[in-house]
């Protein structure tokens, strides 16, 4: 078992208690702010006051990938770095820094087939444009198939 495995193991699941399955919607005709979402549902975070849930499960109409960057895992990062830390000394601090790696994030405009009437009176589909881990953009790639 390598550096990296042992560091990985002691820490346990700092990687699974990331808030990964949020979406923030940032425009668009959703309310703009932090979403959950679960089994292909969106549902806003309960703290905006909000109880709008929207099924994604054949309902997209379109994904355009707009961006997609690689940001460092910050939580995961610092798990490993500590426990590097802890058991290996500095050199596990630095073995745990490098072993906490990134992640992408892609923000995503998304046309579902909801049709809703725009300013002018003339019917477009409700639209909203959205920044989500790989993880979750490749979920909702599937729910845009179905």
């Amino acid at each position: 078992m390598g550096i990296f495995d042992k560091i990985k193991k002691e820490v346990g699941k700092v990687g699974d208690s990331l808030d990964w399955k949020k979406i923030k919607v940032i425009a668009g005709d959703l309310h703009p702010c932090d979403w959950d979402f679960n089994g292909g549902m969106l549902t806003p975070d309960p703290s905006t006051g909000h109880a709008e849930c929207i099924p994604l499960m054949g309902e997209i109409e379109s994904l355009t990938v707009e961006t997609q960057e690689s940001v460092k895992d910050m939580a995961k990062t610092l798990g490993l770095t500590v426990a590097g830390g802890v058991l290996l000394g500095p050199f596990g601090a630095l073995a745990g820094y490098f072993a906490g790696g990134d992640r992408k994030q892609t923000c995503v405009l998304i046309k579902l087939k909801e049709t809703i009437r725009a300013k002018d009176g003339s019917m477009r589909h409700k639209q909203f444009l959205a920044v989500m881990d790989q993880r979750i953009y490749q979920q909702v790639v599937a729910l845009s198939m179905m």
